[in-house]
């Protein structure tokens, strides 16, 4: 009998591929979203500097700096959220496209299974078969009726 062959076998690699490549895509959101929190912890770090700085200034000239460039980081700490947010829905999107292609995948392997499965049964029917017909041959030779 011939050997198996899975005849989706294409589409099962073209599944897997765009699992994986679904897969890099999130990941590389994830290190995105995960440089973002540090910078936006960094900033925050670089507020409360200066906000202890302020009360240990007393020139006014110096306090007027401090406090345009504590609003200077805020505003960009605003920047930052608002950066993190959309890349969090980006990320979330990205996550659903990659567990349909999880669940697209395992669909094919699924399929594959069974019908590998359906294989191993009509290769032992044809064995069974053969079996039975050298039998039927051999109970026929020795002509016991």
């Amino acid at each position: 009998m011939r050997a198996y062959k899975f005849s989706l076998e294409k589409v099962l690699e073209w599944r897997e591929d765009s699992e994986r490549d679904t897969a890099k895509v999130f990941a590389s959101i994830q290190n995105e979203l995960q440089y973002q929190q540090n910078g936006l912890n960094s900033l925050r770090l670089e507020d409360e500097n200066i906000k202890k700085k302020i009360l240990t200034l007393k020139n006014i000239n110096e306090l007027k700096q401090q406090y345009l460039f504590k609003q200077s980081i805020e505003e960009k700490i605003e920047r930052q959220i608002k950066l993190i947010d959309e890349t969090t829905k980006k990320l979330e999107k990205q996550r659903l496209e990659l567990l349909e292609a999880q669940k697209n995948r395992k669909i094919m392997e699924k399929l594959k299974e069974k019908d590998y499965n359906i294989y191993k049964e009509e290769l032992m029917n044809a064995e069974q078969k053969e079996l039975d017909e050298m039998a039927v041959l051999k109970y026929g030779k020795t002509g016991v009726m």
